[in-house]
């Protein structure tokens, strides 16, 4: 699916496009039917508001990254990741291992959306999410790495990494969200939480589970990280420390009603460097799909990315 209008200006530093951009917009033709029609309309109002738009459908795991890889500047202006925050997170990836110059923009057709929560973007709003990708702001934004594969929104250990290793692909299509709480429940009946040994900018931690996080929200709507910033080169660190099904219940529940950053036993920490460790080769989620794996280091990555924000 390829239409093509008018050329489109080079996307200036924290200022919104002169002219409608040309998009490579990059999407999982597996997403399902409401999905796809969701896509459709807003790929047809870029081009009613004067867009060029070239669709490439993915095949398989890595596809996004290597897409967004070969994407040129004298082509395009912005790629754009049609479908959740994994998508966004391959291709994020893919614009790390290209020519660079290239925006980053989303049309938010996944589970949680979490970085549509963080930029004000509504997943249902086709017009807004249109003219986010035509004209919008082109936020200059400092991402996060984990032993070296980067990640925009958070990356994870503990129990959230092994949910989002074990989940169900099936039955987060059909579930939605409902698939990480049952998946929850599943792993915390045989979950040891072990130990995670954590050292942020030279300062020790213990923890059972953590998440660094580089922008507020987690796994949804969900403010974890109050102070937490895209555009700021520092990581929030949020430190859990309570075992057992207890302790989950306890951050489960408190995260939904706003309360966990407030704890008196989780700590949110800043830091730019941070060493974890743990059971050797337990996985470490990144914008919900697993990029490492135990010991991580996490850091603020040299290179920055433009997001396309509403």
């Amino acid at each position: 699916m390829t239409v093509d209008q008018a050329a489109c200006l080079t996307v200036p530093e924290t200022q919104s496009a002169v002219a409608p951009r040309r998009v490579l917009v990059i999407h999982n033709p597996t997403a399902g039917r409401r999905r796809r029609r969701q896509l459709e309309l807003v790929v047809s109002a870029i081009s009613t508001l004067g867009g060029r738009v070239t669709c490439r459908e993915t095949a398989r795991r890595g596809d996004a990254e290597d897409f967004a890889a070969q994407a040129r500047p004298g082509e395009f202006d912005a790629v754009i990741a049609a479908g959740g925050d994994g998508t966004v997170n391959e291709v994020l990836n893919g614009l790390g291992a290209g020519p660079g110059g290239l925006a980053l923009g989303v049309i938010p057709l996944g589970t949680a959306n979490v970085l549509a929560c963080e930029i004000g973007l509504d997943p249902d709003d086709v017009e807004q999410v249109a003219r986010t990708v035509a004209f919008g702001l082109a936020r200059r934004i400092h991402v996060g790495q984990a032993n070296r594969r980067r990640f925009l929104l958070m990356a994870g250990a503990g129990l959230d990494a092994h949910v989002v290793a074990g989940v169900s692909a099936v039955l987060k299509r059909r579930a939605g969200k409902l698939a990480y709480v049952v998946e929850s429940l599943r792993q915390a009946v045989g979950y040891d939480f072990p130990k995670l040994s954590i050292r942020a900018d030279g300062v020790e931690y213990e923890a059972r589970m953590v998440v660094a996080c580089k922008g507020r929200f987690y796994g949804g709507p969900f403010i974890a990280a109050p102070d937490a910033d895209l555009a700021a080169p520092t990581l929030e660190l949020c430190i859990l420390p309570n075992p057992g099904m207890a302790g989950m219940l306890r951050y489960g529940l408190a995260l939904p009603l706003g309360r966990l950053p407030g704890l008196p036993e989780v700590r949110v920490v800043s830091a730019r460097n941070i060493l974890i460790t743990g059971p050797r080769g337990a996985p470490v989620q990144g914008d919900g799909d697993i990029v490492a794996r135990l010991p991580a280091e996490i850091s603020i990555a040299d290179q920055t990315v433009d997001l396309i924000c509403p």
